[in-house]
């Protein structure tokens, strides 16, 4: 066992985790934005958010890679291929998932992630979690549940069904590109942008109309605040253990009603400001608490004791 003592290694993780922290505030805004969708339905904002996705996400990667854009989008291999197409899987059903089920139900289900990433990751990965950890995933879990308390609903099958394909989609590819951490696995997201876009087209054949209102929403939605959260996501895994890394959707369920209630003053209830700051609270603790807290490596995996 060999303690970390690389201050590169510190330094990256260091930005990992406070870039998944403003990533994640800044996906936050996500159900704000689209509360102010005026006329586009699910498919029509599921392909121009796609379309503004894959837009953004190659534009970087030309920038990145000018002319070895191409070279690097097949070293990700067939893994690559797989884990752009199940992150594909998560986006669509996500969208489908808020309008077929309540939004407790699906934000619920959606929560489950960071526990079915840590059950694919020990089996997997080998990554063991600390006990901070897991402490801090079942405050948050139950943070969660006092949030929606009384707004979640027996039944709606299928969109709970969604919401359950949308988590378990994600946690499978979080473990794919923490695996394939050594490749830059940024070219999965133009994959899963293209994937989207096609089985939009499937679904609904013909001419996808829509405001200029409506277009310039789901490009902040799929362009701006989607690119960048998943950017920061693969980033993150590089030196985050994948269960750390999706820790971090606590802090986008938590704040997400509170922007609503803020520009658009719906009102928020009790139980949802408590669950959300109890979440946050313990969020913090666990980065206070593993600010003082040694690191190790065990087998080639970088670990928390």
């Amino acid at each position: 066992m060999l303690f970390v003592n690389n201050s590169f290694v510190l330094e990256k993780r260091f930005l990992a985790l406070l870039l998944m922290t403003i990533g994640s505030v800044a996906i936050s805004f996500n159900g704000l934005v689209l509360r102010n969708i005026e006329i586009a339905d699910n498919w029509t904002i599921i392909f121009y958010r796609a379309l503004s996705f894959s837009f953004a996400i190659f534009i970087y990667l030309f920038f990145m890679y000018k002319k070895r854009i191409l070279k690097k989008i097949i070293q990700i291999g067939i893994n690559g291929l797989i884990g752009g197409f199940v992150l594909g899987i998560s986006n669509v059903c996500f969208i489908l998932s808020m309008t077929t089920t309540s939004v407790a139900n699906a934000v619920f289900t959606i929560s489950l992630i960071p526990f079915i990433t840590a059950l694919f990751s020990l089996i997997i990965l080998k990554e063991k979690l600390a006990q901070i950890t897991i402490y801090t995933m079942i405050v948050a879990f139950l943070g969660v549940l006092i949030m929606f308390y009384g707004s979640l609903k027996i039944g709606e099958l299928w969109g709970n069904m969604l919401a359950l394909i949308t988590a378990i989609s994600f946690s499978i590819y979080t473990i794919i590109i923490r695996s394939n951490r050594n490749i830059d696995m940024l070219p999965c997201l133009l994959i899963s942008g293209i994937m989207a876009m096609g089985f939009t087209s499937f679904q609904k054949v013909g001419s996808l109309p829509i405001s200029t209102h409506d277009f310039f929403l789901c490009f902040l939605l799929g362009g701006v605040l989607s690119g960048f959260v998943n950017c920061c996501f693969v980033f993150a895994t590089r030196y985050l253990i994948a269960t750390e890394a999706t820790l971090f959707f606590f802090i986008e369920i938590a704040l997400s009603p509170i922007w609503v209630w803020l520009f658009l003053n719906e009102i928020i209830t009790l139980h949802t400001l408590t669950g959300g700051i109890i979440i946050l609270i313990s969020i913090l603790i666990r980065a206070l608490y593993l600010q003082n807290h040694k690191l190790y490596f065990h087998k080639g995996h970088l670990c928390q004791s």
